[in-house]
């Protein structure tokens, strides 16, 4: 049976499942799908997995994907990997089993200087919200007045109530950046 699995971390997902055909793309064209179906229809003895996984499915790859599941090839079994279900149209998410496979990341500490450098680091490292959440928390020490603490208490309720991540961090740490 097709699946797909929420996860927040594909490698660990792969090195666990042990697929015979891997495709990782940041994101998945139409062209993408057209390899996985020549690989998926070659003839085999022995049943197969294959792992698609991407950060982002444009709407032609999915159209194209969305047939490749409704006819899968005997002894084949996809398993796309995601990180959010959201980013799947609901023809193909109603095609799969969805399963959640998030593992928890180590969150290395550091004293953290505020910059536009490290606000960007940040924004462009796909954090997940558990992440961020942690940075803010690390920040309270940066805070230097009740105002800046009233942006940390906001921002952490603005996470709580599912606000977009990164637009929440940016406003944090641009809130407690010093201003020159």
């Amino acid at each position: 049976m097709n699946k797909l699995i929420l996860t927040n971390d594909f490698e660990k997902v792969i090195e666990k499942i042990k697929p015979d055909e891997i495709f990782l793309r940041d994101e998945l064209k139409v062209e993408d799908v057209n390899k996985i179906k020549e690989v998926a229809y070659i003839k085999d003895k022995k049943n197969r997995k294959i792992v698609i996984g991407a950060k982002k499915f444009n709407i032609y790859s999915q159209n194209a994907l969305l047939k490749l599941l409704e006819e899968s090839p005997k002894g084949v079994e996809f398993i796309l990997l995601s990180d959010s279900k959201y980013k799947l149209l609901d023809t193909i998410l109603s095609r799969l089993v969805i399963k959640r496979e998030f593992f928890e990341k180590e969150f290395v500490k550091r004293d953290i200087k505020i910059s536009n450098e490290i606000i960007l680091e940040f924004l462009r490292s796909n954090l997940q919200k558990e992440e961020v959440i942690e940075i803010i928390k690390s920040l309270l020490d940066k805070a230097k007045n009740s105002e800046q603490l009233e942006i940390i208490n906001k921002a952490l309720l603005m996470l709580e109530l599912n606000l977009d991540k990164e637009a929440v961090l940016s406003m944090v740490m641009l809130g407690l950046k010093d201003k020159r």
